[in-house]
């Protein structure tokens, strides 16, 4: 097959759009991070690179100190909304941290992930990062 001539005058072709799907795949990435111990990695995907999680990155891994590992089940996310130049989604989870003592905590609650769209914006202020997250631990 012979492949369609491309038009030097077209305008360039923009990248897709983040899905929900890509939302998701931040908050499993965050927590392949934390599980590795790559605790810059897991800080960076907070908006503002990093200072969203409300702490500084030594305060941040510190806070997994204690932690010998965490899984996480991810549930559907919600709609992407629109705020003023942003685009918002909340993803709900299922947290459950073994500690290094052998004992174990769980979670549930969401992580709202935001974006800008726009112009002008870099590629990483177009990518979901964490913008916040309400995380509630669930008492035996």
């Amino acid at each position: 097959p012979i492949a369609a001539p491309v038009d030097p005058n077209a305008p360039p072709a923009m990248p897709a759009e983040p899905s929900a799907e890509d939302a998701v795949a931040v908050i499993r990435d965050y927590y392949a991070a934390i599980n590795g111990k790559n605790f810059e990695r897991a800080y960076a995907l907070w908006s503002d690179g990093g200072r969203a999680s409300g702490q500084t990155p030594q305060q941040f891994a510190d806070g997994f100190a204690e932690t010998a590992g965490v899984s996480v089940e991810v549930m559907p996310p919600g709609r992407i909304d629109a705020g003023a130049g942003q685009r918002y989604i909340e993803v709900p989870v299922a947290i459950a941290s073994t500690q290094r003592d052998g004992s174990q905590h769980k979670y549930v609650g969401a992580y709202t992930l935001r974006r800008a769209v726009v112009d002008g914006a870099s590629d990483a202020q177009r990518a979901w990062r964490i913008g916040s997250a309400d995380i509630r631990e669930v008492k035996p």
